[in-house]
């Protein structure tokens, strides 16, 4: 019996081992991209130029439906931390979009490096 239960502790004892070697030799494995990535879109563009006209100013986003740019959204102009106006996207494709400008900040405007955001809601 002594002999019995000494084989049985040293199965135990070997295979404790093993999960530990296993469990400390466990392969680093590549995280995928897209794990990194938001699953929401950036919801911005940058402005890449104005088109002045005679009715309304029209702004050109480097970025339309892919970064979540949809017909009729509303977006806050900004440049750095510094608002400068409002627009609303009258056109989107996958990566572009125009809108019109709505208002500006005191006497500012709107030029071609700017960050259009969609305005979004908050509760609280």
């Amino acid at each position: 019996m002594h002999l019995l239960s000494s084989l049985r502790l040293l199965k135990l004892v070997s295979c404790l081992i093993a999960g530990a070697l296993l469990a400390m030799s466990v392969v680093h494995a590549e995280v995928p991209s897209f794990v990194q990535q938001s699953l929401r879109s950036t919801h911005s563009a940058h402005v890449i130029r104005v088109l002045p006209s005679l009715a309304a100013d029209v702004v050109i986003l480097q970025g339309g439906l892919a970064q979540g740019l949809r017909l009729g959204m509303r977006c806050s102009v900004t440049r750095g931390y510094q608002a400068v106006g409002e627009l609303i996207i009258i056109e989107s494709q996958s990566d572009r979009a125009a809108g019109l400008i709505l208002n500006l900040v005191d006497d500012s405007t709107i030029q071609a490096g700017d960050i259009a955001r969609v305005n979004t809601l908050q509760n609280s």
